[in-house]
């Protein structure tokens, strides 16, 4: 239980840390020089999931250490290469994108496009990681990425996709907290 708890903690901070980032870089697309607080907003809602983070770190910590059995010691192994792996392919994917719409002057597609990676991350990692949820988070990143420039054709589509993306990450960490929350909750001994 520890050791689950632990990696659903870790699924906390990273959602709460690119959540922060994709608030930051929808807000800052906004282009509002005259507002530069705006910017700070996300910063501010990542600060404190992570806070939230380390606090629950330490109800994660006091539960009694558990041994994993060999075949869960297998599955891990596998789930962490998977991981490499796989966040490797999304950031060559990412370095592409960045390249290839940059070529073409067309910063528009961007955001869209690298939320889509995002997304198709998520579902490769569910399976190996044992997150389930990861296919919703993945399936949402990729309804944004599709659905803003479907329901805007015209425009650039960065603040949207950037906010939204923001949401959807920040939402999981909310969530993953919760779990760890109730995972670290001690049993009802009144009843």
């Amino acid at each position: 239980m520890k050791r689950r708890l632990t990696q659903v903690l870790g699924g906390a901070l990273v959602f709460a840390t690119f959540g922060s980032a994709w608030g930051a870089y929808g807000a800052y697309s906004l282009g509002r020089t005259d507002r530069p607080w705006l910017l700070a907003i996300p910063l501010v809602i990542g600060m404190i999931l992570i806070m939230g983070s380390t606090k629950l770190q330490r109800r994660v910590e006091a539960l009694p250490a558990d041994l994993p059995s060999p075949e869960a010691e297998q599955r891990e192994a596998r789930g962490r290469k998977l991981f490499t792996v796989v966040n490797i392919a999304q950031a060559l994917a990412i370095f592409l994108t960045v390249q290839v719409w940059s070529n073409l002057h067309r910063p528009e597609y961007l955001a869209p496009t690298i939320a889509v990676i995002v997304g198709l991350h998520f579902f490769a990692l569910a399976k190996p990681m044992e997150f389930p949820s990861y296919v919703v988070v993945g399936g949402l990143l990729c309804l944004v990425a599709v659905g803003v420039p479907l329901a805007a054709p015209a425009g650039d589509w960065t603040p949207l996709v950037g906010l939204s993306s923001a949401a959807i990450l920040w939402v999981a960490a909310l969530h993953r907290l919760h779990e760890v929350l109730e995972g670290t909750r001690p049993p009802d001994s009144a009843r």
